[in-house]
Order: C-alpha cells, then structure tokens, then sequence
C-alpha cells in the first residue's frame, strides 16, 4: 500500500499550487505540492519534504493542522493512505528543487481559482478533498474512494 501526504501551503489569502507533469495523464497538471511518504517518515514529515522540494516553501511539521484523510481501494483492498494539510507560510518565495524533476513550475492562486485548476486533475482521490476543503474549509474529513474498473465511486 502506498502512503502519500499533500500541504495546502497559504500566504496572505493565497494558495500554493505546482504545475507537474503527469505522463499516466498525458499532461501536466496543477496541484498541491504532494507525493509519496518515504520510508520511516512520518506523514507529516513527509508532507513537510515535498513542500521543499516541490516549490521551496519551508515550514515545520508542528505547524501543519491535518484537515483530511484518503483511501481508495481497488479490488477490494486498500491501495493508498494520504494526510492532508494545511499550513500559513511566512516567506511567499519560491524555489524548485523537485528531485524527480516533474514539477514544472509553482504560483500563488486565490482559492476560486486555486478550484477550478484542481478541479481540472483527472483523478478524483486528489481533486474532490482539495476542492471540498478550498471552497467549505471543513476539517477532520476522511474520505474514501472506490476504483471500480474505470469508475471511481465515494
């Protein structure tokens, strides 16, 4: 099973997205800085991780609030965990350094349009909790996803 873990990283009512290219999808996406917990990471130190190296944004695991949660099962069993954050940055600055080198670039969107960006990613367990969370601000969700052949399903 993987584990995943994303941050919602925000500065002065703004939200940090990066542009990364997705080859499963055939083209680039934008998205939360996220990816794959290593091993003996915690979530957070993994959501932390990618923030830096995704768009250079550095903040400390204390300060992240967890606000959802995801699993999605295929074929009846669990395929994937994530954590998602949500964190106030203190320098707005920039600075790629995405050692798989899919990030393409990193912006600052208000969170109308931070939505319909994610909302154009082509795979729900990402997109639904991020637009849920960006337009109502509910924390403490945990969401499920189904894959069912071609179909998700929550």
């Amino acid at each position: 099973m993987q584990q995943y873990a994303g941050v919602i990283a925000r500065y002065d009512g703004l939200v940090a997205l990066v542009r990364e290219e997705y080859h499963a999808w055939g083209a680039p996406h934008w998205n939360l800085p996220s990816g794959a917990v290593e091993d003996g990471e915690t979530p957070a130190a993994g959501a932390v991780r990618e923030l830096r190296e995704e768009s250079g944004l550095h903040v400390s695991a204390d300060d992240l609030e967890l606000v959802w949660r995801t699993q999605t099962t295929a074929d009846g069993r669990v395929t994937s965990q994530s954590w998602n954050y949500v964190v106030d940055v203190a320098d707005p600055g920039f600075a790629i350094d995405d050692p798989d080198g899919l990030v393409m670039e990193a912006g600052w969107f208000t969170p109308e349009d931070a939505v319909r960006r994610l909302g154009l990613m082509p795979y729900p367990p990402i997109a639904v909790p991020a637009v849920d969370y960006l337009t109502h601000g509910l924390s403490g969700r945990a969401w499920s996803f189904i894959l069912n052949g071609d179909e998700w399903s929550w």
